[in-house]
């Protein structure tokens, strides 16, 4: 006599809970679907909701992939100002929303690579670990390890 499980191997995750959330903190990796950006003065402060960027030459806002029932975005702000503000994360009622602030001088640069089509952005925790590249298998590292315990 045969197992089902040998006759039909999908059957095995077929009545397993899926979990679909997101564990924001320890960080989430999100494709870039959408760009918006401006190009400033560097005189003004920008303002966009909440995140103001003092002496701003230009501004991005890179829209994620959704989370669940949350959408995903990173804001980031380029700034001429020599201390520039913390990156920071907040999970609000339909966003999930990181920031980084960066120098001035990488505004350029980083508007080239973000348009690249398997770029991708890391968001969560305290933020202090907020990023994008190229691509998602580069968001992997830099993120700090659990020491594993011993049994």
């Amino acid at each position: 006599m045969t197992s089902p499980s040998s006759t039909r191997p999908w059957a095995k995750t077929v009545m397993k809970a899926q979990d679909f959330s997101h564990d924001w903190d320890n960080y989430v990796t999100i494709k870039v679907k959408s760009i918006r950006a401006v190009a400033l003065s560097g005189l003004h402060t920008f303002t966009e909701d909440n995140y103001s960027v003092p002496q701003a030459v230009g501004f991005i806002e890179l829209l994620g992939s959704r989370a669940g029932a949350l959408r995903t975005a990173l804001r980031i702000g380029f700034s001429k100002e020599s201390d520039l503000p913390p990156p920071s994360f907040e999970l609000y009622e339909s966003i999930a929303l990181g920031t980084l602030t960066l120098p001035a001088d990488c505004f350029s640069a980083i508007l080239q690579f973000i348009n690249c089509p398997s770029a991708h952005f890391r968001i969560g925790g305290d933020g202090s670990l907020n990023a994008v590249a190229t691509e998602a298998p580069l968001l992997q590292s830099g993120l700090p390890q659990t020491a594993p315990t011993a049994s």
